[in-house]
């Protein structure tokens, strides 16, 4: 097993790896699958809890009792799509990762054996985090730590890659009363 650091990266001895990520505090994780130019194709291409599976990878809830996870399978990644971030960000609204750095645990998805694990050195008031990336290099999958944060959220992250994001819709102004001229006598 190996622990990793910021920005390095190991070479993934297998084709299937589940990335768990653990925190003190309940986490909602996904995975964006991202072509070249560091971009979903379509929203499809967003996997969390609300749309748990896309082309080779899937999303598994921890159910609050256990790490939710991602699973890739590189061999059923589509042609085109060179990379897939896995990001967390905590489930209370406003939350931090500050004090609560959570540990992402690369594994072997077909035999749970460990590959590598990774904790973001010491962070603030970032509310959403790419913490791991699977990515391929001349033909070869690898995994990289990132640990970079984001302030305002998952809907940064997502929208940093392409992934459209509805807003809540503004509330509509109340009607203004139109005034009548007074009538004319004729």
């Amino acid at each position: 097993m190996t622990a990793m650091t910021p920005g390095s990266n190991i070479p993934l001895s297998a084709a299937r790896v589940t990335v768990d990520v653990a925190a003190p505090v309940r986490l909602d994780v996904s995975g964006l699958l991202l072509t070249a130019d560091g971009k979903v194709r379509s929203d499809d291409d967003f996997i969390f809890y609300n749309q748990p599976s896309g082309p080779g990878v899937t999303y598994r809830s921890g159910g609050g009792t256990s790490p939710d996870a991602i699973t890739v399978d590189t061999s059923a990644v589509p042609p085109g799509i060179e990379k897939i971030v896995v990001t967390a960000s905590p489930d209370a609204a406003g939350q931090t990762f500050q004090g609560i750095e959570p540990t992402a645990t690369i594994r072997n998805a077909d035999d749970n054996s460990v590959l590598a694990t990774f904790t973001p050195p010491q962070l603030g008031t970032e509310t959403a985090l790419v913490i791991v990336e699977v990515y391929l290099r001349n033909g070869a999958w690898k995994a990289r730590a990132v640990g970079q944060g984001y302030a305002n959220g998952l809907a940064g992250i997502a929208t940093d890659f392409g992934v459209t994001v509805e807003e809540p819709a503004a509330p509509a102004a109340p009607p203004q009363p139109t005034m009548q001229p007074p009538a004319t006598p004729p």
